[in-house]
């Protein structure tokens, strides 16, 4: 893990340093905690860039360019706090959602309390249900978790082995380049209420296509540290995965387009096909 250079980009100028007055005059060290956790409570707030209903539309699109049916059973992998599975509901899906924090499930639950959530993560999806869903996602980058290639090849076996005959499994990945681009020295931090902070850095390392993002949050009970790790894929080296670890048939497009993708893409979603 490469080494951390600690900033402070201040998006309030008047907010943070009084709340960091505040904070500061207690001693508290900062607490390490597993990704996903921690980060639960604010993941929302911190993520309102996100355009989930242009995800939604675009993922729609997909499905019924391959002839879905709302009524299809659906299930996100990596499904977070449900806000993608609440804008599917605008077209008729009513999907069901997995994710390997639970403290992320207690707010998809919160949210969407008439559906089905379960703990559970790649590669394996043990507690995935064989032959019940015919549409299965797992998006915003949630496949770039997979840190090793035999579990990324594991992974495709194992949503093959899960979808129903005809299935169709959707998911998306970010290139080196788009890393580059947006996550290379990129740190943003927020007040967001009197009692919660937070402060982001995030470093791509070309050597080992790792995307590190170090989230530190500050509540009235400390300070606690997250560091997310991604692992990029070459576009090429998916396309081999796929076909030598699964019995889909594959379609790539370029970011949030029909366009066939390529080396170059930013973020490429794949279309993988069951028969």
């Amino acid at each position: 893990m490469p080494q951390r250079q600690p900033r402070l980009p201040l998006r309030s100028l008047i907010e943070w340093p009084r709340f960091m007055k505040r904070l500061l005059s207690r001693d508290d060290t900062p607490l390490p905690a597993p990704p996903y956790t921690m980060l639960a409570q604010i993941y929302d707030q911190i993520m309102l860039h996100v355009n989930y209903p242009r995800w939604a539309r675009y993922i729609h699109a997909l499905l019924k360019a391959e002839r879905c049916r709302p009524e299809m059973p659906l299930l996100d992998i990596g499904c977070g706090t449900g806000r993608f599975l609440e804008e599917m509901q605008r077209f008729g899906y009513y999907g069901d959602g997995c994710d390997p924090s639970g403290e992320m499930l207690e707010v998809a639950r919160k949210r969407l309390p008439e559906r089905s959530f379960f703990r559970d993560a790649l590669p394996a999806v043990e507690q995935v249900a064989p032959d019940h869903y015919p549409i299965i996602t797992c998006l915003y980058d949630t496949m770039n978790y997979v840190l090793e290639r035999s579990d990324f090849e594991q992974a495709l076996a194992a949503v093959f082995h899960k979808l129903t005959s005809p299935g169709l499994f959707i998911f998306d990945v970010v290139s080196e380049a788009h890393c580059k681009h947006y996550f290379q020295h990129y740190s943003d931090s927020e007040v967001l209420s009197k009692d919660i902070a937070y402060t982001r850095e995030s470093f791509y390392e070309a050597s080992t296509q790792s995307q590190y993002n170090w989230i530190r949050i500050y509540t009235p009970e400390g300070i606690f540290e997250e560091v997310h790790h991604q692992r990029v894929y070459h576009y090429r080296d998916i396309l081999e995965m796929i076909r030598q670890h699964s019995g889909f048939a594959v379609k790539a497009y370029e970011e949030f387009t029909l366009s066939r993708a390529n080396e170059g893409s930013g973020r490429v979603h794949f279309v993988l096909l069951k028969s």
